[in-house]
This record gives C-alpha cells, structure tokens and sequence, in this order.
C-alpha cells in the first residue's frame, strides 16, 4: 500500500511539474515567433488545460502546506497576463462616464454564408440577414464573405445595402470564381469611407486585411478588417478528431497546424506595422485563427486595447466548429478609446459567433 502511495505521489508530482512547464512555454508561445521555434505554439494552444492543472496543483498544495503552494503560486502570477486575455470575472466592466460618443461595432465570420450547404444553406443566409438587421450596429466587418453578381441567385453584398443603414462599403475578394463568383472580406459602414487601403499577404491568396478610414463628423477613424491564415482541416482529418487518431493523422495536422501558425506570424507583423502608422484611431476587427496565446495576437493586440479583456466575460469563446472551441474573433481599438459593452452573439448560423463591441470615445 505504501509503495503504490508513492507511485500514485509520483504520478501527481510529474503532472504538476509538465503543467507548470506547460504555464512557462506558453508565456514564451506569446512573445516569440513561431518563424524561430516551430513546436513552441502547440504549448500556447494547449493553455487551457496548463492553465486547469496548475489552479488544481496550487488548491491541492495548500491544502497539505503554505510553503508548497509557493511554485504553482508563482508559476500563476508569472503567467497573470495570459490568464488575463484568456478569462474575465463574470462582474467585469469598464467605466465610460467620461466620454460623450459611441460608435458600434461587429465583426463577424459568415463562413459564406452557408453557401455550400453546410448547414441549411439559402435558409442560413437570410438567417444571417434577419440578425444584423436586428443588431443597433454602425460599422459591419465580415470575413469569408461571399457575393455575386448574378442577380436572384444567392444575393448577399447588395441586399445587406439595401436592408442595412450602411451604404458606405469596402469590399477585397481573395478569389474570383466561374460565374462572376466572389469570395472575400467586406466592410459596411454607416458613416462615408474617405479612404481605403489593403494589406496583401504574400504566398497566401485565401486571406487578407483591408482598412477603411471613417469619417464621424470631426473624429476619424481606421477600421482593419482582417481574416489570418486558416489551419484548412480537411473533412478526414475533422473526422480523425471526432473518432480515433492515428500517428500519421497527428503528423498531418501538427504539420497543418504548423505552417498556419507560421503564416499568421508573417501576417499579424505586416498588419502590425500598419497599424503602427495610422494616422488615426484605430479599430481592428477580425477572425485572427489564432487564440490570445499566440505570436499573432501578442503582435496584432501591441499598444491596443482588446475589447474583450475590458468587458467581457468567462472565456469568450467565438469558434463553435469541429476543432475545440477558442476565442478566435476580437475587436481591438487605440488605447485612447473604451469598450464599455462586448458581446458574443448566441446564433450558431456560422462556425463563428458574431462580436460586437460598443467604443466610447
């Protein structure tokens, strides 16, 4: 009984010791790119359960003695900022008194509006339809937006300006196809778009940002829409996750998830020094594909406020996909600007949630 005591004290000890690693190489997953050391993201994807285990380890550890809390204690506080993207109190909010002007913001993935039928197709579209306009909301940025210029047949771009007050637009499809077939990012505004301008990615023609400066009476300000590399899954390897995996699955989507990581470094860097030399306030909407335990959005979320950490709640988690779930979309804003609402719609019409975001200033 003795021995098998120490075994299972063992067991626990070797656990603690790889979530509190786990804790340290995810700090590191958020600052270092993945250009440098490849294998260094998966620690930030797996956060979460780190991030379980070590909360368990220090209840366990101060139960039996103060002074063997002291590691996990320190391993938590080392890691507080990251705790800090990740999950906000239940009561959290963020005083906005002080300023006179709002503006409303949504940033959603319509995953083409269910062009494809992957749920219940043109029944998703005008789903989709029904809830923004519903929604009190001044500037729309959606990703992996589909239009076409074929009247009748699956209208989307130019019913939203018909049925939505924001007749002002930006729109960069990525992809023409056969038939006058647009696929892309669209930015729908209220308020006139003086200037536009767009962030190529090299080497990766499915994704993109745009930037459009909007114009609210004496205030301008520069909108980024942007949608980051996808791990492009394919249907077996959904599968795979759903079932049983096997070593060569593994390798294939490590390998998948790999290469996304290191396209999103390179994309968040160019959209960064964007950011940097805008000559207004700045508003960044998007589906990042990555959670805020990575490279991507340490880079893209520098000298910004993100919306969520100031007024959100729980986890945020905007992916409602096959993968595990993770908060992918943000709305992120100059520091000189407050979020005094954020919300995660319900509606499950796409693999995302739409976000909004209520910006005083």
């Amino acid at each position: 009984m003795k021995a098998l005591k120490s075994l299972f004290v063992f067991i626990l000890s070797t656990l603690e010791l790889i979530c509190w690693a786990g804790m340290i190489l995810s700090v590191l997953a958020s600052v270092v790119s993945p250009l440098e050391y490849s294998w260094l993201p998966f620690f930030g994807l797996a956060f979460p359960f780190f991030l379980l285990g070590t909360v368990i380890s220090l209840i366990r550890r101060l139960s039996i003695r103060l002074s063997q809390a002291i590691i996990p204690l320190l391993v938590l506080l080392l890691s507080w900022p990251l705790i800090n993207r990740f999950v906000q109190p239940p009561f959290n909010s963020t005083e906005v008194s002080k300023y006179e002007k709002s503006i409303n913001v949504m940033s959603y993935n319509v995953r083409l509006f269910d062009l494809y039928n992957w749920s219940e197709g043109s029944k998703t579209r005008d789903s989709i339809i029904s809830l923004l306009q519903t929604r009190d909301v001044d500037i729309f940025c959606f990703q992996e937006f589909y239009h076409t210029n074929r009247k009748g047949i699956f209208e989307t771009r130019d019913t939203l300006l018909q049925v939505l007050p924001t007749p002002y637009f930006q729109e960069r499809y990525t992809h023409k196809m056969n038939g006058e077939q647009y696929f892309g990012v669209v930015t729908l505004s209220k308020y006139p778009i003086i200037q536009k301008g767009e962030i190529p990615f090299e080497s990766d023609d499915n994704n993109f940002c745009i930037y459009s400066d909007i114009e609210l009476g004496v205030d301008t300000f520069r909108v980024f829409n942007a949608h980051l590399a996808s791990i492009r899954f394919q249907p077996e390897d959904y599968s795979e996750l759903k079932t049983e995996l096997s070593i060569s699955g593994v390798k294939r989507m490590a390998s998948k998830l790999q290469l996304a990581f290191e396209k999103r470094a390179n994309q968040a860097e160019k959209v960064a020094a964007e950011i940097s030399n805008s000559p207004h306030k700045v508003i960044v909407c998007g589906d990042f594909n990555d959670t805020p335990i990575s490279y991507a959005y340490t880079t893209l979320s520098h000298d910004l406020t993100d919306s969520f950490v100031e007024c959100g709640r729980g986890t945020g988690s905007t992916y409602v996909g096959d993968f595990p779930s993770f908060r992918i979309d943000y709305i992120l804003h100059s520091p000189e600007m407050r979020a005094g609402q954020l919300k995660v719609l319900p509606q499950k019409f796409s693999d995302h949630h739409a976000i909004e975001a209520a910006l005083w200033y």
